[in-house]
């Protein structure tokens, strides 16, 4: 199916899951037509920031950790009883698609075109019309069994890790774009998440084995 809007965006929603339940927990990645780096510049941030709280505290929407890269958005989530997560996914895509394409239009005309490129699409017959496109398709989503606290908190480390590893932090809770503050100093993050105990207790137990590791390493 094609959604479009009136400012000629597209948002594709043959995304499927196998065996996937409306109301699971999973792992999300979205991703970026072409992985173009548009989350380096504050405001195309904000709106992803600002899009989540809204979701969260308007929408149904339960985050349990978020990281956002440069061309990519990591979420933890899921959402509440009544709400659809597919069409909540949906429209958070539309949604975010139509407010980053509104800032594109307001950038200086070089950085503007290019953009542009990056997220011009080709479709219908013979692909004789064009519409901008922000998201690539999510293909698979990982499910989290919330029963098994250990596997989110082993995901949460994967994630907050991410930008260590990319060298843009050193430690992971110096990453305001992510919710490692929330876990790892308790300080409350740009987006409002939720945080279960048993989670934490797995993401501490996580932390006092590679204390154990080090000070196993350091005697040798």
């Amino acid at each position: 199916m094609v959604v479009e809007s009136n400012v000629g965006i597209i948002v594709m929603d043959n995304e499927r899951v196998i065996s996937f339940d409306d109301h699971g927990c999973y792992f999300l990645t979205l991703e970026t037509v072409d992985l173009t780096d548009i989350f380096i510049r504050p405001v195309y941030k904000q709106i992803i920031v600002h899009t989540l709280n809204h979701y969260i505290s308007s929408k149904g929407l339960i985050v349990y950790g978020w990281c956002l890269m440069p061309s990519k958005l990591y979420i933890i989530c899921q959402v509440q009883k009544n709400i659809s997560f597919k069409e909540l996914r949906k429209a958070f895509k539309q949604f975010t698609t139509e407010k980053i394409i509104e800032a594109i239009y307001n950038e200086p005309e070089e950085r503007r075109q290019w953009l542009i490129e990056h997220f011009q699409r080709n479709y219908g017959f013979l692909g004789a019309q064009k519409k901008l496109e922000v998201w690539k398709r999510v293909k698979e989503m990982l499910s989290i069994d919330l029963a098994r606290p250990e596997i989110m908190a082993e995901h949460l480390e994967l994630l907050h890790n991410i930008p260590v590893q990319e060298r843009i932090v050193r430690y992971a809770s110096d990453f305001i774009y992510s919710s490692a503050s929330d876990y790892e100093t308790g300080t409350e993050g740009l987006v409002k998440i939720a945080r279960l105990s048993a989670v934490e207790q797995a993401l501490d137990d996580i932390e006092n084995r590679k204390s154990m590791f080090k000070t196993k390493f350091n005697r040798r």
